[in-house]
């Protein structure tokens, strides 16, 4: 059975046959011949094949060094840098009631909503349309949107008027559910996320209960929301814990679950980004 260990940040799995010493000796060469070439690893996988030690490398994504500034697309040092950014100077929340009407009818399901942002990169994988709901009973110190806490705040909009502007464009590959807390309106939430799943679109959901708490709430239609996302970042956001190079989340705390695989095994399996980029063909080093 292969081991698993860490370098420098790099996840590294390597065979029976390989030596922990031996693995990281081999990672740290990795790590700097990458360096050289002014690139990131987030993977390396070691095997033995005859006489050679066989390295299969995995590139961290350049889309997790990329912020949106006024439309463009900018280079940034630090992942969430972006998240602040946009929330500082790009994102307007678009009120629905605004928009002129824009759904064919009224379903007559009501959403508390703070707002939405169209086209993020930082709120999941990909290019997606965020939805930040209204009501949070958490209030985390150093929350970044402390708007969304209160319950009589934001604007109460018909489920159509939100379905009618998602997806904002033809580019976007998921939709996020964040807020406030997105579980304190599940049942309304529900019929959001069946639409966006029947779009072939993927759901990623933010929420400061933890995945345990989520599976022993008394609600059903939590369980019901749970199960139509693909994955959960589960946690209260925690000052102590922040941590600024970590994707899609804010503080080490905070999990990226996989949902489907967490259903499937019956224990917490954590979500792994895809590169964006083919798989780097193996390279072999004699022994």
């Amino acid at each position: 059975m292969s081991k698993v260990t860490y370098v420098d940040g790099v996840k590294v799995v390597y065979s029976p046959g390989v030596s922990e010493e031996e693995a990281r000796t081999l990672v740290q060469e990795e790590i700097a011949r990458f360096s050289q070439a002014g690139k990131r690893l987030s993977k390396v996988e070691i095997d033995i094949d005859g006489e050679d030690y066989v390295i299969k490398s995995w590139e961290v994504s350049p889309i997790r060094r990329i912020r949106r500034i006024t439309g463009y697309l900018a280079e940034t040092d630090s992942w969430n840098s972006a998240k602040l950014a946009e929330l500082r100077d790009r994102v307007i929340h678009h009120n629905l009631a605004a928009l002129g009407r824009l759904a064919a009818r009224e379903t007559g399901i009501k959403l508390r909503l703070n707002g939405l942002v169209y086209e993020s990169v930082v709120d999941g994988p990909g290019l997606r349309d965020v939805l930040f709901v209204q009501g949070c009973p958490h209030r985390c110190a150093g929350c970044q949107n402390p708007g969304s806490w209160d319950f009589d705040g934001g604007t109460l909009v018909d489920v159509a008027d939100v379905l009618a502007s998602l997806p904002s464009s033809p580019l976007i590959t998921g939709v996020t559910f964040s807020g406030g807390e997105p579980f304190c309106q599940a049942s309304t939430l529900v019929e959001v996320a069946r639409q966006v799943r029947s779009r072939g679109l993927d759901l990623w959901v933010y929420t400061g209960y933890t995945w345990e708490e989520l599976l022993a709430h008394p609600d059903p239609a939590v369980k019901r929301l749970l199960v139509l996302a693909d994955v959960v970042i589960d946690g209260r956001f925690v000052q102590a814990e922040a941590d600024l190079s970590l994707p899609f989340r804010g503080s080490r705390n905070q999990r990226l679950i996989d949902v489907r695989k967490s259903f499937e095994t019956g224990k917490v399996v954590l979500w792994e980004q895809k590169s964006c980029a083919a798989e780097i063909p193996p390279r072999r080093v004699a022994v």
